[in-house]
């Protein structure tokens, strides 16, 4: 009966110590437990597989609102948008305004080793992409908060990459830029008279075709080829 009473208290407090013990899980890539990898980020539209493919010359025929339609339904735009650029307004209204152009600007607008961009060239018919900063109305915002320019050759080229963390006014230490097409207000027309000052590669010369590839922080990533004046 005494050993019986002495097992019985044994598991008791066993029982007790195990209740106490916090319990450690560890993450990982993979999901089994007890690893301590750091978890793998979930991939965004720009970080591997078909949402990533992008032309390294523009392709004989190229059309980008096919283009930017197949890839966004890929990945490289938010499911919440798949339904408007897959519409039937979405050369105008969706894709169109989110694929660069370059504007007429004044004389020494742009510095030197820099392009100017807009979104939504409306010598085409598209809406001018609008910019606007955080709001209870859109709490993301809406502006490219990248653009990404390379020579649109095959093979090696350099790309060259401006940052854009806010609008409008971008935050210290980031190399993007702003300006107004026309006037003084940036804000005017919604934002749409937003320039986005991006930086160019150096092996780029006036007269080349270039690859601009940004990122709409609302509406996901669209690519075109544009022509630099000569």
């Amino acid at each position: 009966m005494e050993t019986t009473r002495r097992d019985l208290l044994k598991h008791l407090a066993l029982a007790s110590v195990a209740l106490l013990t916090p319990s450690v899980v560890g993450c990982s890539s993979t999901g089994a437990q007890g690893s301590t990898t750091t978890p793998t980020p979930t991939p965004t539209p720009s970080s591997g597989g078909a949402a990533a493919a992008l032309p390294a010359a523009r392709p004989e025929g190229w059309d980008a609102i096919a283009f930017n339609r197949e890839r966004g339904n890929a990945g490289a735009v938010p499911e919440s948008y798949r339904a408007q650029i897959n519409g039937p307004d979405a050369e105008r209204m969706h894709i169109g305004k989110h694929l660069p152009y370059l504007p007429t600007l004044a004389p020494g607008a742009v510095p030197a080793g820099m392009l100017g961009v807009m979104f939504g060239d409306p010598s085409l018919g598209r809406t001018r992409h609008p910019n606007d900063a955080p709001s209870e109305a859109m709490p993301q915002g809406h502006w490219f908060e990248w653009v990404k320019v390379r020579k649109a050759t095959e093979g090696e080229a350099q790309e060259a990459v401006s940052r854009f963390g806010a609008w409008p006014t971008p935050p210290e230490g980031d190399n993007g830029r702003f300006i107004p097409q026309e006037g003084t207000d940036l804000a005017a027309d919604h934002g749409k008279n937003t320039v986005y000052l991006v930086a160019l590669p150096p092996d780029v010369r006036p007269g080349d075709v270039v690859r601009i590839h940004g990122r709409c922080i609302s509406h996901g990533e669209y690519v075109d080829f544009v022509t630099l004046p000569a």
